[in-house]
């Protein structure tokens, strides 16, 4: 027979991986938009928002589970983590309505075709990171928190690639934001997609771990 502790605990799981898949959804329709030139902003705004409420119910759920069933360790290392983890599936639905809202705001610039391709590169990237996570939330498989940290390591490089011909660059200004403004957003996505299997770790092993 199940605790409450144990269906609350699924619970809050369920309410992370609803967070990762509407997280997901926005991040494909931002590139979209980015890509192919069409404005989704309101639209990835909108499950921004949504995404922000979940994360907000995940906290108090995982706060009131605390204080109500004294959980073990085993129990209060997943509570914290999954308190930690809405906080970085947050952090991907709000970077991905940055994303959007380039295309918002600036409408039109100047495409630099061999920028765009490294971009379009980094952004595949970006997305099998936030899929990894997503996995590594729902199944704990300790084998893909090594298969994330090379891709994330690939992700890293190819920042600093885009940065360094975009300081090279003689495009006009709004070209150069919505480039820049771009990768910095893609960065700090794979960024957060470690922070949640270092998270997820944790709470499986009670082990600390760093893929940074």
């Amino acid at each position: 027979m199940s605790r409450p502790l144990d269906i609350g605990i699924t619970q809050v799981k369920t309410l992370l991986l609803k967070m990762g898949k509407l997280a997901k959804e926005s991040l494909n329709l931002s590139l979209e938009s980015f890509f192919q030139r069409e404005d989704h902003f309101v639209q990835v705004k909108a499950w921004s928002n949504t995404i922000l409420i979940l994360s907000e119910e995940v906290e108090d759920r995982s706060t009131e589970l605390m204080a109500l069933h004294q959980p073990m360790a085993g129990d209060l290392r997943s509570l914290k983590a999954y308190i930690k983890v809405a906080y970085d599936l947050e952090r991907y639905g709000r970077y991905a309505m940055d994303i959007g809202d380039i295309r918002n705001r600036f409408k039109e610039w100047e495409v630099i075709e061999e920028i765009e391709a490294e971009i379009a590169q980094m952004s595949e990237k970006v997305k099998t990171c936030v899929d990894i996570s997503l996995n590594f939330i729902e199944n704990r498989d300790e084998n893909l928190i090594w298969e994330l940290s090379k891709i994330e390591s690939d992700t890293d490089e190819i920042y600093l690639s885009l940065l360094k011909k975009l300081s090279e660059c003689k495009c006009n200004p709004r070209t150069m934001i919505a480039y820049i403004l771009t990768v910095r957003y893609l960065e700090r996505i794979a960024d957060h997609s470690s922070y949640i299997s270092e998270s997820i770790s944790y709470a499986a092993t009670g082990k600390r771990v760093s893929i940074r």
